[in-house]
């Protein structure tokens, strides 16, 4: 379902106009921080409808190939932090997140629209590849990606996340000897398999069902993004997050990029405006407005925000 984007001084208007869908990917997850039902809505890019081209800060970026042009943004949208949907005071649900804000930030400087269209993670990546007009975000690069996609630099650097009934689990060895969930196909279900080779780890096709498993007490632990776990924990107070440390995953778990089909030509400039939006210290207010200021590029940025992989090998993250 496409959900249609306008713009109003540059502030995203999701509303719902009643209605019902199939639940995506963490879509549970979705009615837990939204506190309701999931409902088509409309969302705004920043400068979108306007077609404004207003020139990106900095002068790193051009909008050359951007400028005036309506992209498709694919997606889950119970994917908190960084997009769900929240019930509004008049009974409407809009979109928010950390992708949002800086995909309407994004749209502001370069002076394009989208709309964005609510899907599953599988179905996300076949839409990517099948238009040049389409993007997602929160993705990160490995090299079998890049053979098909474009990338930009990162704009946010995810932390693993435990998440577990009882004690927090902050360290890859006290993982030893539980049961663990991983939503199939992400980096932390890739990372898992990768140290802990002969862990107990279930696989599913979402993070709500993970949550669900931990919930239960089927599973003993979900190895989720950090600040996905931080979302549930909020919505879920009996249980507990851990952090591991980065330097236990830094050589599995990839910065979160903008993905596109490989030669899309709107991923450069893309490239060019997150560097600028890192640098004067836009993204770090939106992933500290969003996420929390333990998630902050910091002085880290100008050595880990990483560069675009368009048309290159990628990482192995």
């Amino acid at each position: 379902m496409t959900w249609s984007n306008g713009v109003s001084g540059c502030e995203t208007q999701n509303t719902c106009d009643g209605g019902r869908r199939p639940m995506s990917r963490r879509s549970f997850l979705g009615l837990v921080v939204a506190g309701t039902s999931l409902a088509p809505l409309t969302l705004a890019g920043c400068g979108g409808a306007q077609g404004s081209g207003a020139e990106p800060q900095g002068g790193a970026a051009t909008s050359s190939d951007v400028s005036g042009r309506h992209l498709t943004f694919v997606g889950d949208d119970a994917f908190a932090p960084y997009r769900y949907l929240k019930l509004q005071q008049d009974g409407t649900q809009k979109v928010e997140g950390l992708d949002i804000a800086v995909a309407d930030e994004m749209s502001k400087r370069l002076g394009f629209s989208y709309d964005f269209e609510a899907q599953d993670f599988a179905a996300t990546l076949a839409s990517v590849q099948s238009s040049d007009s389409s993007f997602t975000m929160a993705m990160s690069a490995n090299e079998e990606r890049t053979k098909t996609y474009d990338f930009t630099r990162g704009y946010y650097q995810p932390r693993v996340g435990v998440l577990a009934n009882g004690d927090a689990v902050t360290s890859i060895g006290a993982l030893k000897g539980k049961s663990i969930a991983c939503t199939t196909g992400t980096v932390q279900n890739k990372f898992v398999t990768s140290v802990m080779p002969d862990a107990d780890v279930h696989t599913y096709d979402g993070g709500d069902q993970c949550l669900q498993e931990v919930l239960s007490g089927r599973i003993d632990a979900y190895v989720c993004d950090g600040a996905e776990g931080q979302a549930m924990v909020k919505a879920n107070p009996g249980l507990s997050l851990g952090l591991l440390d980065r330097a236990e995953t830094k050589d599995y778990v990839g910065v979160y990029r903008v993905m596109a089909l490989k030669g899309a030509s709107f991923v450069e400039a893309f490239d060019g405006c997150i560097g600028d939006m890192i640098a004067d210290g836009t993204i770090d207010r939106l992933i500290e407005t969003y996420v929390g200021a333990d998630f902050t590029w910091g002085d880290a940025a100008p050595d880990e925000m990483g560069t675009s992989t368009v048309g290159g090998s990628g990482s192995s993250n």
